[in-house]
């Protein structure tokens, strides 16, 4: 074992990081290592190894392997704990050193996904159904349906119950690339069971508004009927040939993990989804014609953004963060079209959703009541579900992987491997498990599933039976870094201490 020395602050005339690289044999200089610090900041640095805890209770006395340039811009009063890693060769490991992760922290912990209560905003002839958290109490239940009955405006039960954005916070253009040359798609040959169900759904779409009939436009496109599950179809629109022809809007989009983890750590949430989101932002009355589509029956324009589109989600991402943005990573979330409304605690939560139906009001935004959940502890989001206690995963995302038999060839092995990614805050030591594989991945390498890609296939399933929740972390406690070193991979596991015990926050 190499072990880092600790250097006092009044001592150390050279730099730590010149005497740890001396104690490291030639071979392993180029070794990828870490260095993290936590506390009111949390920082890491590509540069040594972790696998020492060190406890910084005196100010004078730290072990800081670091550049300087580093750690200059943090005070010292922010630095509660220092995690490093040291370089393991054979050799006993003293206790005080290093511990094993508990095996609880790995092991799986089912959240409770609360049962929602219908609720009718309306009446036996024209019913408004809504949903609460079945977990409320009468009381709480009923200032709930207050509320919503006070707000039920910024629902839409159906298309024409939706004016449409303001304008003046969105609307839609196209820009197409110089030079770009026009595309007009031939129709499309549809079975004949199909054609009076397009026309329906056509024919709404001109009564409340959305489309219109257009003549000799310059772009078009055609129609790809979807079925829904109730037997209904949805008209969708193949927009590639007009896609290719726009430049990328680079509006960034939110990081799904971090929104994820914004959202935890509350004890009441609110889940709303936009109505038909797209179709509520008008397009550029200038742009329409571009959005031409052909049906059996006629051409069509859209009056509004319709999905498919390249740039859609960016321009509902702007309107969105235009709309809350005093709000956001406060008590409002937005990730598109989802939005949560969060409250630290659970009697500020009717006051919080007043705010935002306000808001949905004053700019004539619409949600859609049936996919709204009021008032709940946990429920899911972005592919995952949240809780006040933390992030779990889908269990069909699980089962998707159990239910895989082990890959033939190199195409399915890529299939496994993007369903792992997908989950691969969960899993620890993730790139160690999958190491078998990574032979098969190499070009001109004949795939053999041998013994240990079976081993190592059986354990991911195995560990998958289980799965952890990972928890939000609470601030001003220490965490603590758990990291397993092989030849080629390092698996590294942050956890905290809580009332309960220990708690894992992340894994990779």
């Amino acid at each position: 074992m190499f072990k880092v020395t600790t250097y006092s602050k009044k001592n150390a005339k050279s730099s730590p990081t010149q005497k740890l690289r001396s104690l490291i044999p030639s071979r392993m200089r180029r070794q990828t290592t870490l260095a993290i610090s936590c506390g009111k900041v949390l920082k890491v640095k590509a540069q040594t190894m972790v696998f020492t805890q060190v406890q910084c209770d005196d100010e004078d006395d730290r072990e800081i392997v670091a550049s300087s340039n580093y750690i200059s811009n943090v005070t010292e009063e922010d630095f509660a704990q220092i995690y490093h890693v040291t370089l393991i060769e054979d050799g006993k490991i003293k206790e005080e050193d290093v511990e094993d992760a508990p095996i609880e922290l790995e092991e799986g912990v089912k959240a409770t996904i609360d049962e929602l209560r219908e609720v009718n905003l309306g009446n036996t002839e024209d019913p408004r159904p809504i949903y609460t958290s079945a977990s409320l109490t009468q009381e709480e239940e009923g200032a709930y349906i207050m509320l919503l009955h006070e707000f039920k405006d910024v629902l839409a039960w159906s298309y024409k119950k939706m004016p449409g954005l303001d304008p003046k916070v969105a609307v839609h253009h196209l820009s197409l690339k110089k030079g770009a040359r026009p595309a007009k798609q031939g129709q499309r040959r549809f079975r004949p069971e199909l054609i009076p169900l397009i026309e329906t759904e056509v024919n709404k779409l001109i009564e409340v508004g959305l489309i219109r009939e257009v003549m000799y436009p310059m772009w078009i496109s055609s129609i790809v009927p979807i079925r829904k599950k109730k037997g209904q179809i949805r008209v969708c629109v193949d927009f590639r040939d007009l896609n290719n022809a726009c430049p990328k809007d680079n509006f960034s989009l939110p990081i799904v993990e971090l929104m994820i983890d914004a959202t935890t750590g509350h004890e009441v949430l609110s889940f709303m989804d936009g109505s038909s989101g797209y179709n509520q932002i008008r397009m550029a009355p200038a742009d329409e014609e571009l959005t031409a589509f052909r049906t059996p029956n006629g051409i069509y324009c859209y009056k509004v953004m319709p999905f498919g589109l390249k740039n859609a989600g960016a321009t509902y991402q702007r309107a969105m963060q235009r709309i809350f943005n005093d709000m956001l990573h406060k008590n409002v979330e937005c990730c598109v079209d989802d939005l949560v409304v969060k409250s630290k605690k659970r009697e500020d939560h009717l006051y919080d959703l007043r705010k935002v139906f306000e808001r949905l009001r004053r700019y004539q935004l619409k949600m859609n009541p049936s996919k709204c959940a009021f008032g709940v502890t946990s429920r899911k989001f972005l592919g995952f579900f949240v809780r006040q206690q933390g992030i779990e995963i889908e269990q069909a995302k699980i089962d998707a992987i159990l239910r895989m038999s082990e890959p033939q060839n190199i195409h399915e092995l890529k299939s496994l491997q993007g369903k792992l990614a997908y989950l691969r805050r969960f899993i620890s030591n993730l790139a160690g498990r999958c190491q078998p594989f990574s032979r098969l991945m190499k070009k001109d390498v004949p795939f053999e599933w041998d013994e240990a890609c079976d081993k190592a296939f059986k354990s991911i399933k195995s560990y998958l039976m289980k799965p952890p929740v990972l928890v939000a972390p609470v601030h001003g406690r220490p965490l603590i870094l758990y990291v397993a070193a092989q030849e080629r991979s390092v698996g590294i596991l942050l956890a905290q201490k809580n009332d309960e015990g220990k708690r894992m926050l992340y894994t990779t």
